[in-house]
């Protein structure tokens, strides 16, 4: 059935899936959907007019999720896009990007694009049947990041050989923020790992191989996602 994540501002339709449900779709009011709005889902019946509102037929559970940002080092041409597309599907709730000492990409024209990764994010939530878009911002080092915001935040780095993601002592990650870091093509500076390690943040290993930077996100979120599942099937969270 068809989903669509709703404006927090307004409460309604975006423009985009107006157009979506009268010109694509050609739906007619009494048709379903599914909207989902500040983190809950309902499926509705569509009255269509000028405008487009809808009548709650059933409100469903919530579900529960990590609270996971992905600060994400900037990456050439669409790369970027890449990541905000599989991250999203994956489960991050905020994207950062950030540029690295060897980040090739600058933070140019954010505002146009911001206005585009949010699509790429807003549709890759819909498909994945995600409850929220997540938040999409520009920083302008990893200095300008107020870590306190989160419990715990996790480097992936390649000179990392040991220390694998099973292996951190998170405890109640459930009630937790969590933060994780992954640079750009060609890794991180040696003052940027340096910058991790004062800060006293986790760093592990991806494994054996080398990722793609624009989806080694996946990996970790992946990780997590899986664990986070068990937990809820085997502990009833």
């Amino acid at each position: 059935m068809q989903r669509y994540i709703l404006d927090d501002t307004t409460n309604n339709f975006y423009k985009t899936d107006i157009h979506h449900i009268k010109k694509v779709m050609r739906m007619q009011t009494g048709d379903k959907v599914i909207v989902c709005l500040h983190e809950k889902c309902s499926l509705v019946k569509l009255n269509i007019d000028e405008n487009i509102t809808f009548d709650v037929i059933e409100n469903y559970d919530e579900n529960k999720t990590l609270d996971i940002t992905l600060v994400q080092g900037l990456l050439k041409g669409t790369k970027i896009e890449t990541t905000i597309k599989y991250s999203t599907i994956f489960g991050a709730k905020k994207i950062v990007l950030v540029p690295f000492e060897r980040s090739i990409a600058k933070n140019k024209n954010t505002d146009n694009k911001t206005d585009r990764y949010f699509l790429i994010a807003k549709e890759a939530a819909e498909l994945a049947h995600r409850e929220k878009i997540p938040t999409i911002e520009f920083q302008d080092s990893l200095k300008t990041i107020n870590w306190k915001e989160y419990d715990y935040v996790i480097l992936a780095d390649e000179e990392e050989k040991k220390t694998l993601l099973k292996d951190l002592e998170l405890k109640n990650i459930f009630d937790k923020k969590i933060a994780i870091i992954i640079g750009p093509e060609g890794g991180i500076s040696d003052n940027e790992r340096k910058y991790c390690k004062n800060n006293k943040f986790f760093s592990i290993s991806l494994g054996k191989y080398i990722f793609p930077a624009e989806i080694a996100a996946i990996s970790i979120l992946n990780n997590f996602n899986s664990w986070f599942f068990w937990q809820l099937n085997n502990y009833n969270i």
